[in-house]
Formats: structure tokens, C-alpha cells, sequence
């Protein structure tokens, strides 16, 4: 296909993982230039945060979505308006929607009914309704998993009991996160989600499950150092005023 078409890259990440970023990026090129790469989810609560890792390497924007009553289908609803809103600003070509979910079906119809051309990108199992709305579905799947070498002394295995469970946040960690991202916003203010790809870039291994919590926003509200503001599709978070720095 002539590489001066333009796609736009949809991507639902509360439903395709954020490690398939490579696979997904290469199919969507082979359409033409991708003019508009998006990743939706309500990262502040968990989901799909491994699209704000990936985010950063493929240059994806990613869009919070924050849904008061943790249904999944805010995500899916602000990612069909926007596609619409592309459709009709003309801009775009070919319409990349990135998902498994039989719930995008209608809205494939709908672009191709408009005369753009659809490509499902999913991984197994995919809704076969929504493959078959679309005039291409590309299948994809997670890169290879590099053996693990298991050390020759073993362990007894771990009790409940020896799970994290509610620990606080590393503060020198935390603090170099914040040094990292400066003002942030204005007044100190930084999104929780850029706040979380600053946390993995100082330290690759970070994860919430290691603090024995669901989320960062549940990880980081133990931390009395900060405060808390929501607001349009996002929650942001500064260190208190009359705290000069996080202190260990």
C-alpha cells in the first residue's frame, strides 16, 4: 500500500498489553504514515499501565481515562468519539483499531461506511464480529520470553504471610522522580501516569505488585508527603507545600 496514505493507531490498552507495541506499530506502518498514535485507559487506576512504558520507545500518546465507576467501556466510548472525530476532519486514511473487542464492531462499519479503510490489529482470542467488520485483521502476539535461569539452591515456598503486603513507596525513589520531572504541570502539579513512566525509567524493575499494592495511585495515597488533584482525564499529584523536598 503507498506509503502516502495516513493511518491513525487506535489502540484500546486495556485489552491488547503494551509489550505488543513493536508487533502492532509494524503492522500499522505497512499501511502507510501513522499520523496519530493513541492509547487509551484509565492508567491511574492500573489498566494498561504497560502502554505508558511503551509509550515513551514509540512515541504513543496516551489518553487517561478516568471512569467514576470502574466500567471498562469509558475507555472504548472517548476512543470511538475520537475516531470519529478523525473521520470527519478528513485526516486520516486508514483507521488502525487496535483491540479484541466485539464492542469496536459498529464503529468499524461506521468508517468504512465513510469510505476508510479498516484494519482490526488484536490478539487471540479476537471477536469474530469484529474481524469480520474490518477489511483487514491482523493477529499479533507477545514476543518470546527469554528462558529463566533457576538458581541451584532452592527456597521453601513462600507463605501468605510473606507477601507484600501495604508497604510505602521507596521514598528516594519517589524523590528522584520528582527531581526528574521538575515543575511538572505548573506548581509542582505532574500526572500520575507520566509520574509512573518517570518511576520505570530510574528503575526498570519497579512494579506496585512489589509493594504489595493493586495501583500506583493506591501505592502513592500511603505517602502523607503528598497531595492529590483531579482533573479532565487525568489525576496529578506535587509534594506539599512547605516540603522542600521528599526526605527519606
Amino acid at each position: 500500500m503507498a506509503i502516502h496514505h495516513r493511518v491513525a493507531v487506535l489502540i484500546d490498552a486495556e485489552n491488547v498489553p503494551g509489550d505488543m507495541a513493536e508487533p502492532v506499530l509494524r503492522e500499522a506502518r505497512a499501511y502507510g504514515a501513522t499520523v496519530a498514535r493513541r492509547a487509551y485507559g484509565d492508567f491511574a487506576q492500573g489498566r494498561g499501565t504497560g502502554w505508558l512504558v511503551a509509550a515513551a520507545a514509540h512515541a504513543v500518546d496516551t489518553i487517561q481515562v478516568s471512569s467514576p465507576n470502574k466500567a471498562k467501556n469509558f475507555s472504548d466510548m472517548r476512543m470511538t468519539i475520537d475516531a470519529v472525530e478523525l473521520m470527519l476532519a478528513n485526516r486520516v486514511d486508514v483507521f488502525c483499531l487496535v483491540s479484541s473487542d466485539g464492542d469496536f464492531t459498529p464503529l468499524a462499519i461506521h468508517l468504512r461506511g465513510a469510505g476508510k479503510l479498516v484494519v482490526g490489529i488484536g490478539a487471540k482470542p479476537a471477536s469474530a464480529s469484529f474481524r469480520q467488520s474490518c477489511d483487514a485483521f491482523h493477529i499479533v502476539s507477545q514476543p518470546a520470553t527469554p528462558p529463566v535461569v533457576v538458581a541451584t539452591t532452592s527456597k521453601p515456598p513462600a507463605k501468605p504471610g510473606d507477601q507484600p503486603a501495604n508497604q510505602k513507596m521507596s521514598l528516594p525513589l519517589l524523590s528522584k522522580a520528582f527531581k526528574r520531572l521538575g515543575a511538572g504541570e505548573g506548581d509542582g502539579w505532574v500526572s500520575l501516569s507520566t509520574l509512573g513512566v518517570a518511576l520505570r525509567e530510574i528503575e526498570p524493575n519497579f512494579t506496585v505488585k512489589s509493594y504489595g499494592s493493586a495501583s500506583l495511585k493506591k501505592l502513592l495515597l500511603q505517602e502523607p508527603s503528598l497531595e492529590w488533584e483531579q482533573r479532565p482525564n487525568k489525576v496529578v499529584v506535587r509534594v506539599r507545600a512547605g516540603i522542600a523536598v521528599i526526605s527519606a
